[in-house]
């Protein structure tokens, strides 16, 4: 499951647009990812341009980032 951070969000919504499956959504404080929509494609991780989002899971995902 990919997790957006909040910290260096700088709220662009570029995750928002690229996710094929609409599991990101904004939030009070931030932004949220939806585990039970979430397919673990990264193209969000790929396209933040603060390296807002960091993958924490089980394979394939360990050593992502």
């Amino acid at each position: 499951m990919a997790i957006v951070t909040i910290g260096p969000c700088q709220g662009c919504g570029a995750c928002l647009l690229t996710c094929p499956v609409h599991a990101i959504r904004p939030v009070a404080g931030g932004l949220e990812v939806r585990p039970d929509r979430c397919t673990g494609c990264l193209e969000c991780l790929e396209i933040c341009p603060v390296d807002a989002i960091r993958v924490t899971g089980p394979e394939p995902f360990e050593g992502v980032r």
